[in-house]
């Protein structure tokens, strides 16, 4: 027993933080989840079609917010609450803060275009992305120093207040795709409100210039590829919409609302992938290695097993959720999104471990090849046999990224232990 303790000590603190970061997520994805439902069922086929395109919108932002405010928190001040972490924070929230607006911009600009169908729904994200983007930096904030609990609490804010308008708007007969569009990011705004008392300290905008300016040699490449990421997305999403029509990319997006507990385990990790990779470094590149991929052999697994237990359920359910319109698309595409999911989650380990090494150059060139290989596979499956065709195509891309992603963390291992040891 004596030596079993410090080992279980050891264990504590990941497992702690890991399980305080499924929670945390599976309340955002929840909120994720339950904006996509009720909006899938009040909309028609092409309305959902334009709802996912304007997801995507407001992925690219969120992305990008990441990349130049709280990537870099994440990597390079993740430990203990110090003065040095408080100013870090009051930095990268007043970054976020920045993003959203000018995300809001650009939201309000498209929006003002002749002709874009459903305006309501593109305003509504447009108007709430300063909220939406400062929220997520308040929960990396806070588990970056290991306060899990807090972006628990500040997503349960999140979650409560969309509830109690969405039941408003149902109450009052006004629910419709940008009403409850709105709801959803009017409850992220007040959570984001809720953060700074949690957190104690506000985004200070004067040191925003020198966040950029001190994290500038890991800014460009990770706002590349993050860019990469969400703007991927959204090429082959349109690209399958123009081969395939909206149908298709309806079709595909209600399948990922179905599969919304895949993100949880995904973006959860994800959230404290880093931190926990970044002290695996510290430790021996063997912990990072391991690190690794127990994160990814977890998420990979969760994401497969939720994919076989919606599979079992009845159709019912289903058309309970999405509707029969879109629920007879994404019926139609369920098993290869299953597989894009469940394989695009499982190059969180390496990921992560690109991250600690903060090989920020890797990590660009491997997604720079993953967005042509998707874009590739997905938009030529839809030429070739329409949604079908498309989703397995995207679901082999994904396979073919998964080995791009470890090869990379393997080299990057093995640059840096070279690095480390020459005189």
């Amino acid at each position: 027993m004596r030596f079993r303790r410090p080992k279980l000590r050891r264990l504590a603190g990941p497992a702690g933080r890991a399980s305080w970061g499924l929670a945390d997520q599976a309340l955002s994805s929840l909120s994720n989840l339950a904006v996509g439902v009720v909006v899938a069922r009040s909309s028609t086929v092409a309305d959902f079609g334009v709802y996912a395109l304007a997801f995507g919108g407001y992925t690219i932002a969120l992305n990008v917010s990441r990349a130049v405010a709280t990537e870099p928190l994440a990597v390079r001040h993740s430990g203990d609450r110090t003065p040095d972490w408080e100013r870090a924070v009051r930095a990268s929230t007043a970054t976020a803060l920045l993003a959203g607006f000018l995300g809001m911009l650009v939201g309000l600009g498209i929006a003002a275009f002749p002709g874009v169908p459903s305006k309501g729904v593109l305003i509504a994200f447009a108007v709430t992305m300063p909220g939406l983007l400062l929220q997520d930096a308040w929960r990396w904030a806070f588990f970056v120093v290991g306060e899990g609990q807090k972006a628990l609490v500040n997503d349960l804010i999140w979650l409560l207040a969309m509830l109690v308008i969405f039941g408003g708007l149902y109450l009052t007969d006004t629910a419709s795709a940008s009403t409850l569009t709105f709801a959803w990011g009017l409850g992220a705004v007040i959570a984001a409100v809720a953060g700074r008392f949690q957190a104690g300290i506000s985004p200070r905008r004067q040191l925003i210039r020198e966040w950029v300016r001190r994290n500038w040699d890991l800014t460009p490449k990770y706002m590349g590829e993050m860019l990469a990421v969400s703007g991927t997305i959204q090429v082959y999403m349109l690209g399958i919409t123009a081969a395939a029509g909206l149908a298709a990319t309806a079709g595909i997006r209600g399948a990922q609302v179905l599969l919304g507990p895949v993100n949880v385990i995904n973006q959860g990790i994800r959230m404290i992938s880093v931190p926990e990779a970044a002290r695996a470094l510290r430790h021996s590149y063997r912990r990072l290695w391991l690190v690794g991929l127990a994160i990814s052999l977890g998420v990979g697994a969760g994401a497969l097993a939720w994919g076989a237990v919606f599979l079992l359920l009845p159709a019912t359910v289903g058309r309970e959720l999405l509707g029969p319109g879109v629920w007879t698309q994404a019926h139609a595409v369920l098993i290869p999104v299953i597989l894009l999911q469940a394989l695009g989650a499982s190059n969180a380990g390496a990921f992560a471990i690109l991250r600690a090494l903060a090989a920020a150059t890797r990590g660009l060139r491997v997604r720079l090849m993953s967005s042509v290989i998707l874009i590739t596979f997905g938009v030529g499956g839809a030429v070739l046999a329409g949604s079908k065709g498309a989703a397995w195509g995207l679901a082999s891309a994904s396979f073919c990224t998964l080995l791009l992603w470890w090869n990379e963390a393997h080299r990057a291992i093995a640059a840096h232990r070279r690095a480390v040891s020459a005189p």
